[in-house]
């Protein structure tokens, strides 16, 4: 979305030479498409690492609940109190039943086939003629209470993780915070939610977006007003870039030829214009509409470090007129911000200051070729005036291709091409480039750290 620019880089050259650490940088095919390595991950992956499962507005109240699906577990999530949630196993302890579907809110859990029911806080509170268990073994309170689920909470986001022995959440979490507080998360909602199958390897799908080496050619009508070179860095399991070697925002690619202009305001506009046609949703637009055409009342000779920061008050200004507001970085949090963040393994976040999009993959059974992905939308908005949206499942994403961004179609076809061509026998591996790809390169690192360590 558009607000990303106000953090674009500016002027701040890195030696690309001086960041490539590793030779290492051939990922195995085996990875994406192999059945085997799929198991793997299944056994010792996905039941001990830390997961995003929800967003707190989508359990705004107590009592409210949210289901979490990976492989064959679910998790139902309940609020219980402002800064708190427990999460269970969705299951009954009866006859297996799943007990919460999709989201609601309660004022008990009840299991739909016997009725066995339960508190908030997971203790069995009924079981239909119980009297007819009497002095059978297994059958006391804590038998019966739902089996919790460890949670941990940052940004906005409930993140859940089915080890009770796993590392506490917030030495998995660190130092995501520590860059992206400032950006206040959990004061954006959302403004669209879409979930779908697609036809590629849960990696195969987030790792699109955990670099931009990709942009100048997979999104070919930026060039003329972007210039993506980007460098990558690895912060313990996760990862971010930016892009401190590029161009000023709204100057052409140098794969056009051509210089960087002296007045780049109407590139700046026309980029700002193209994210928002191609990410943003109508309060977006509202908010650009507002903005854009006071950069030309700007010196045709105004920097880009002046185009953005007089960019920034006139977006803050229409987001305030609506009662809003956008994140207000300092300089030194800006200047540790870049724009994509990975949040190990399976979350990615693009960014900017009033705006997130948000991309989440999971694995779909046991068909590495396949995944469920997330795309989330969100927005700072003005408290009580949010957008009303919906859920959207796609079983199949082609013939809902009007109603996705139009960047992220492309970016929907590259991933499946991709997990296509990995299953070639001629495609033994991935050569990631190591000074723009290295989230991918850490996210195999730690991946195997899970793998190698259970």
């Amino acid at each position: 979305m558009e607000a990303s620019i106000y953090i674009h880089d500016v002027n701040k050259a890195v030696d690309k030479k001086a960041l490539s650490e590793t030779n290492d940088v051939f990922v195995p095919a085996d990875r994406y498409v192999s059945p085997e390595f799929a198991q793997q991950e299944r056994k010792k992956l996905w039941p001990k690492v830390w997961q995003m499962a929800c967003r707190l507005e989508e359990i705004p109240n107590t009592g409210s609940y949210a289901t979490y699906e990976i492989l064959d577990e679910s998790i139902v999530l309940v609020r219980v109190g402002t800064d708190k949630v427990n999460a269970f196993h969705n299951v009954c302890p009866h006859r297996g039943n799943r007990i919460a579907r999709g989201f609601g809110n309660v004022a008990h859990l009840t299991c739909r086939f016997h009725g066995w029911q339960w508190g908030l806080d997971g203790a069995i509170r009924r079981v239909k003629e119980r009297e007819d268990w009497s002095g059978c073994p297994n059958m006391g309170d804590s038998d019966l209470s739902l089996k919790p689920v460890r949670v941990g909470m940052w940004g906005g986001f409930v993140f859940i993780n089915l080890d009770p022995d796993a590392e506490p959440f917030e030495d998995f979490i660190s130092p995501v915070p520590e860059h992206l507080n400032c950006i206040e998360f959990e004061k954006m909602s959302f403004l669209w939610y879409k979930t779908m199958k697609v036809a590629a390897n849960w990696k195969t799908a987030v790792e699109a977006f955990m670099e931009s080496y990709h942009v100048a050619i997979t999104h070919a009508q930026t060039v003329p007003y972007l210039d993506s070179v980007s460098v990558s860095y690895a912060y313990g399991k996760h990862g971010r870039h930016g892009y401190p070697n590029a161009r000023p925002l709204g100057a052409p690619s140098p794969l056009t030829g051509k210089p960087i202009p002296e007045d780049l305001r109407s590139g700046y506009v026309a980029i700002v214009e193209a994210f928002t046609d191609q990410i943003g949703g109508a309060v977006v637009s509202e908010r650009s509409k507002a903005m854009l055409p006071r950069i030309h009342d700007l010196p045709n000779t105004a920097s880009a470090e002046e185009i953005q920061m007089a960019s920034f008050a006139l977006f803050r200004e229409a987001a305030l007129a609506e009662g809003a507001d956008i994140a207000c970085p300092t300089a030194e949090e800006a200047a540790h911000l870049g724009v994509d963040w990975n949040v190990f393994p399976n979350m990615v976040l693009v960014f900017g200051l009033d705006c997130t999009l948000v991309f989440r993959g999971r694995p779909d059974g046991d068909n590495p070729n396949s995944c469920i992905f997330d795309m989330w939308g969100l927005l700072r908005q003005a408290p009580g005036k949010e957008v009303a949206w919906t859920r959207e499942y796609y079983e199949k994403w082609q013939e809902h291709r009007e109603d996705i961004p139009s960047l992220l179609v492309q970016d929907l076809n590259n991933m499946e091409e991709v997990q296509r061509g990995m299953c070639s026998s001629a495609f033994s591996g991935a050569l990631l480039n190591p000074v723009q790809e290295r989230q991918i390169l850490n996210t195999h690192k730690y991946i195997d750290s899970y793998l190698d360590k259970f």
